[in-house]
């Protein structure tokens, strides 16, 4: 996947993604076709590292409840 920072091309190997999950998950976040700034990118990795927050306290809760049976 390429990124476009400022200008300039960064490529980042992201190994098997055949399905794409990982980019379609980044492209809630940012539009990775255009050009970037920092903060763009800063703001996508906080908004993406929140909803990851939140999926863990879903599925912890899940887990106390099958826990509980």
């Amino acid at each position: 996947m390429t990124f476009y920072i400022n200008h300039k091309a960064y490529t980042v190997d992201l190994g098997e993604d055949p399905d794409k999950a990982l980019e379609n998950g980044l492209k809630k976040f940012i539009d990775i076709e255009q050009n970037l700034e920092e903060k763009d990118i800063l703001s996508a990795y906080i908004k993406k590292t929140h909803e990851l927050v939140e999926l863990e306290k879903t599925l912890q809760r899940l887990i106390e409840k099958i826990d509980d049976r």
